[in-house]
């Protein structure tokens, strides 16, 4: 076993993930999306090697990068703007006006995917939908983001996260059965995302087969929905799961428990073994005579879950963490600590899998930010760069990826096509920045060194 585990560590080392091939490399994304939903699908693509164009408002910006938890920034920035948006090329235009279209087609002749979330219907009116690039790209894969889809009876409906976890009853089902809770920083806008990725994944993979391009019409309502087996559930039964707090409906003892010191702890035993391995530990055996916690069945019974749960959360209060995890590990009885973001992000054990990476950024300077959602061997997902001020790679998209001159540049921002930040918090870099020195910004020009 130990063989294998040196096969694996060896095999994932976060180390060598630089020498190793990108998954997506050559495949070019338009990113139209703002906030955090659109953004999301194509970060992860960008986290894999898909060289991604983020466009945004010339001055203004994307609406997620002057706001921010509680109105805390850092170095003039949103710190959560960074873990949605890394890895991106950033160019600052107007998809309002005549001009710019003629950019937009452009680049689209190149792309490989479009990614927007306007509200339904908008990059349709601006020229720049599904209908009017397929005619300019046909392999095109085109991902629209909203919250109730691009037909149906909602579809002009306004939407964000919280609204997309009442309608996909997520909302409803959190919490306990008096209250329910909202799903925590923006997991409606996040979950969806992911789920984007896979389908413009699904997208690339049939293009490969049949030269073909398609639309993705993405509701994030709709993908909350698949976390959820419960209206199937309902349509069988014709009762509901209901809310179930920090319990599990399926298995017991299975909640989150208060340990002596404080900290929390998530328990769960699935089966008849892990069961009485716990019940070692605590010294009660004698709860296996007991006709109401014999079998898994009868311990499901609600008001015995209720009490045997009660039970092991009286014992676990008499326990540090430490000791139960201890317990857990040596006698196989699942168990883990609870953890926050302070925890996380100090966490030694993730930072050796590289799930936590301490990244040094050449603008902002270190900052801890998430690795990969999934560990792959041979194309491991990597971070490149963090956010960058707005309309930050204008000359290095528009001139590499493009061949415009300067005297075209020159023109564009005369006519306000393009731009980049104002003097605000999110758009503009840190002050000690030198962008004059900066030879990215300044692509194709002289910069002092």
């Amino acid at each position: 076993m130990e063989d294998y585990f040196s096969y694996t560590e060896k095999l994932f080392n976060p180390a060598e993930t630089a020498d190793k091939p990108e998954a997506l490399k050559g495949i070019r994304v338009l990113d139209f999306s703002h906030v955090i939903f659109g953004p999301i699908a194509a970060r992860v693509l960008g986290e894999y090697g898909a060289e991604v164009i983020k466009l945004e408002l010339p001055f203004f910006g994307d609406l997620w990068r002057p706001a921010t938890y509680w109105g805390k920034y850092w170095k003039h920035s949103n710190p959560i703007w960074h873990n949605i948006t890394k890895n991106k090329y950033f160019i600052s235009v107007n998809l309002k006006l005549d001009k710019s279209k003629e950019l937009i087609y452009k680049m689209a002749e190149t792309a490989d995917v479009i990614i927007e979330n306007f509200a339904p219907g908008t990059a349709e009116a601006w020229k720049i939908g599904y209908s009017q690039i397929s005619k300019i790209n046909p392999k095109i894969i085109f991902l629209s983001c909203s919250t109730y889809g691009q037909y149906g009876p909602m579809r002009y409906f306004p939407g964000w996260d919280l609204l997309a976890q009442g309608a996909s009853g997520v909302l409803s089902l959190n919490g306990y059965e008096d209250r329910f809770f909202k799903l925590p920083d923006y997991l409606g806008d996040f979950v969806p995302g992911n789920f984007a990725s896979l389908a413009v994944l699904m997208a690339i993979y049939y293009r490969n087969k049949t030269g073909k391009g398609q639309y993705i019409d993405q509701a994030q309502s709709e993908a909350l929905m698949r976390l959820l087996p419960n209206y199937t559930y309902h349509s069988i039964t014709g009762g509901a799961i209901g809310r179930t707090g920090n319990t599990d409906p399926s298995m017991v003892p299975a909640a989150i428990m208060k340990a002596k010191d404080d900290k929390f702890l998530a328990l769960a035993c699935t089966t008849e073994d892990q069961f009485q391995s716990l019940l070692a530990v605590m010294d009660r055996k004698d709860l296996l005579a007991d006709p109401r916690f014999t079998s898994n069945e009868s311990r499901l019974i609600p008001e015995h879950a209720k009490e045997l749960n009660q039970i092991v959360s009286n014992w676990v209060k008499t326990k540090n963490c430490d000791e139960i995890i201890d317990m857990a590990v040596t006698q196989s009885i699942p168990a883990a600590e609870v953890m926050d973001d302070y925890t996380l992000c100090h966490d030694e054990w993730r930072h050796q899998r590289g799930s936590v990476i301490l990244f040094n950024d050449d603008m902002y300077g270190e900052l801890a930010i998430a690795g990969p959602s999934a560990q792959l061997s041979a194309t491991p997902s990597r971070t490149k760069w963090l956010a960058r001020p707005l309309g930050y790679h204008n000359q290095i998209v528009l001139k590499k990826f493009l061949n415009l001159s300067d005297d075209e540049i020159k023109d564009l921002e005369k006519q306000k096509v393009i731009g980049t930040f104002d003097d605000r918090p999110g758009l503009k870099p840190p002050v000690y920045y030198n962008l004059a020195e900066d030879p990215i910004y300044n692509y194709g020009k002289e910069v002092s060194q």
